[in-house]
């Protein structure tokens, strides 16, 4: 019998963006030192306890002599925390989005010019499109949640606050999110952060982990940012976005919509060159001297397309959308 021969296909892999493309330098390094120093922290707990307790000949009397249990809690204790908190964060949110049903849920019949930024975006980094709802509220902000594939919610007052083309922006820093694997985490630090004293006790691990995850948490912003420029392509995009959004959520500021658009638009992309040119407005100025990591942000966006790491992701972007066309 003649044996069948089998032709070998080359197989070519298309240019898609991943994580690496774009995340901020440290970042997965900061994260995982944080989580490895809470988990040292319980490992050395449990193994003083063991050895010094549980299994010291020297103080049978001790209430921990032989005591196995006590070494066996405090070791999930963390993974309970974990747990419960994932809970007490992503229950309630999730309970809203599905209270609000499909009038808030983006669909191309209510939201679409909203579906087409995310069907575009979702093509662009090869991702499955993420649902996204939009809530009846006069608060300005937006925010990613785990699942299977990702939600996005955001208010109308966001949607009101930007032009079409800033929404994409800041829609495309929550799919960097998305694809990093950010939510869960930054929720569940989010919400221990704004929990009572009573919570942060109780779940003192994640209170703790929140602690260590401080930088973290900073530096995934810097990798959302990142993403957002290489999609929109331009620096002041971006950098006026983030200004929109900081000024809309801050209550005592004193600057108009109107100024504010009067004044980027002045500004056009000279936000882009020069970060400083936003202070010579003496009311913006002042706005940003009282949120200086908003000044930070601004400049490493900035920076960002002049380094080696931008113009490669600039050029892989390139490459992206050359495939797609």
């Amino acid at each position: 019998m003649a044996r069948r021969m089998k032709k070998r296909v080359k197989r070519t892999h298309d240019v898609e963006m991943t994580v690496a493309d774009y995340q901020f330098p440290g970042e997965k390094r900061v994260y995982w030192e944080g989580v490895g120093g809470l988990i040292g922290i319980f490992v050395i707990v449990v193994y003083n306890v063991t050895y010094f307790g549980v299994l010291n000949e020297n103080t049978p009397g001790s209430p921990l002599y032989h005591n196995y249990l006590v070494p066996v809690i405090i070791a999930i204790y963390p993974i309970l925390a974990w747990l419960l908190a994932n809970v007490i964060t992503l229950r309630p949110r999730n309970k809203r989005l599905k209270q609000e049903g499909l009038n808030a849920r983006v669909l191309n019949k209510n939201y679409p010019r909203l579906k087409a930024i995310l069907a575009e975006q979702s093509r662009l980094l090869g991702m499955d499109e993420p649902e996204m709802y939009v809530l009846d509220d006069s608060t300005p902000y937006m925010y990613s949640l785990p699942g299977k594939t990702g939600k996005i919610v955001t208010t109308s007052a966001m949607i009101g606050a930007l032009h079409d083309d800033e929404v994409a922006v800041m829609i495309s820093r929550e799919m960097a999110h998305i694809q990093a694997r950010h939510p869960r985490m930054m929720t569940v630090i989010s919400g221990i952060r704004h929990a009572n004293s009573i919570m942060k006790v109780l779940l003192f691990p994640i209170t703790a982990l929140a602690l260590f995850l401080g930088g973290w948490m900073d530096l995934a912003e810097g990798t959302a940012d990142r993403l957002a420029a290489l999609i929109a392509g331009r620096p002041a995009l971006i950098n006026s976005a983030l200004v929109k959004v900081a000024v809309a959520s801050d209550r005592e500021s004193e600057i108009s919509k109107g100024e504010l658009e009067a004044y980027l638009d002045a500004g056009s992309d000279d936000l882009a060159t020069d970060a400083h040119q936003i202070e010579r407005h003496f009311k913006m100025g002042e706005f940003l001297n009282r949120h200086m990591s908003l000044k930070e942000r601004i400049e490493e966006v900035r920076q960002y397309f002049r380094t080696e790491e931008g113009k490669a992701g600039l050029q892989k972007m390139t490459e992206v959308r050359q495939r797609l066309a």
